[in-house]
């Protein structure tokens, strides 16, 4: 029995270390044995020796580049690794190489989906569904890029594949939900979301995108439960605290709002929507001084808006610091005014005509429910 059936006949044997001793007994009369390259570092992977296995595949490809089932492997084991960014490049080449191999399809575009690059992950995917259109983790995978990327309407076309193949899934609403809240459905998404619930009450994520979704719609009574619910789930839901606290705000219950502030400041000290709005609620339960470093420890936060200058202003001046109101309150006037010169100078430049707020995005087009203005 020569080398190589051997090594085969250890491995089906599951004799793992036998087998790749065989294949380094190869290596040594062939350095270049593609095949047994290939099979030795699938041995390492299996083992998780990641930098050995790696190392076999890279002196693979340096005798033949093209080779698919090595740069497929060599991609595999970068993704068991969770380096998404080095498995891209050579699950890119092995799904070039066999165009019609749904795993080098998928693979890549899983590996590109974790580096956010949802845009790039679409072609793959599309392919994958195209050849083989029963498969449901592909078309799960592509309904979330289109979102992402906000090709809402190819979502929701995504949904109809969806429900034949997997009609009980929850979360098929869930995507659907958030589709129909990138087209401002804001009424459908709930919809979706409820249905949603009704299947996963216990689901942290339901429980937050419903909640999520009636905070968007000043439904702030639903909007408080639904996201009390999601923390009771999962107590460290660090969004759900956010926006829990924000319903408080907006329904004028800063007492409420103020712990839930205080402990993500505590967690992320130098976030900017926590500042803001830990400032607003000392501010609103009239403890100025107090809520005096919170609105300056926001402007070093991100010195780019002017609403905290401008809310400093008006807390200097419930206090009667005219001086400190004045400067505040001309920084928040200043910045306001250069940020209307910069749209109208882009408006010269680009002759956009109609509404201009819309043409740039900075007013939304009308839909069938607006949320609160970005905060």
């Amino acid at each position: 029995m020569g080398l190589a059936a051997r090594a085969k006949s250890f491995e089906a044997q599951g004799q793992w270390e036998a087998a790749a001793a065989e294949y380094r007994k190869i290596l040594k009369i062939d350095p270049n044995s593609l095949p047994a390259l290939n099979s030795l570092g699938v041995l390492y992977v299996r083992e998780s020796k990641f930098k050995e296995g790696i190392s076999c595949y890279e002196r693979a490809l340096r005798v033949n580049p093209r080779e698919f089932a090595v740069n497929l492997n060599l991609g595999i084991a970068y993704l068991k690794m969770q380096d998404c960014k080095s498995a891209a490049p050579p699950l890119e080449a092995a799904a070039r190489l066999g165009p019609s191999n749904v795993q080098a399809l998928e693979l890549f575009a899983v590996a590109e989906i974790g580096q956010e690059e949802h845009e790039k992950a679409i072609a793959p995917l599309e392919k994958v569904v195209e050849l083989d259109p029963r498969d449901v983790g592909p078309n799960y995978l592509l309904v979330r890029c289109y979102i992402e990327t906000g090709q809402f309407e190819k979502a929701l076309h995504g949904f109809e594949r969806l429900e034949a193949l997997d009609r009980a899934s929850p979360w098929v609403r869930i995507l659907r939900g958030q589709a129909y809240d990138g087209l401002g459905a804001y009424s459908k998404a709930v919809e979706e979301f409820e249905e949603a619930k009704k299947q996963l009450p216990n689901d942290a994520i339901v429980r937050f995108s419903l909640g999520f979704m009636c905070w968007k719609l000043r439904r702030f009574d639903e909007a408080e439960g639904e996201l009390r619910e999601t923390l009771k789930l999962d107590p460290h839901f660090t969004q759900a605290k956010y926006y829990l606290a924000d319903t408080y705000l907006m329904d004028l219950k800063p007492d409420a709002a103020l712990p839930i502030l205080e402990g993500l400041a505590e967690e992320e000290p130098r976030d900017y929507r926590t500042r803001l709005d830990l400032a607003k609620a000392l501010e609103k339960l009239g403890r100025y001084e107090q809520a005096i470093p919170q609105f300056q420890e926001a402007i070093r936060s991100d010195p780019s808006h002017s609403e905290p200058h401008y809310l400093l202003a008006r807390t200097y001046q419930k206090l009667n610091r005219s001086a400190d109101f004045q400067r505040e309150l001309q920084a928040a006037q200043k910045m306001q005014a250069e940020q209307r010169a910069g749209v109208e100078n882009l408006l010269r430049a680009s002759g956009t005509r109609g509404d201009p707020g819309r043409s740039l995005g900075l007013v939304p087009p009308p839909k069938e429910e607006q949320p609160p203005p970005p905060r």
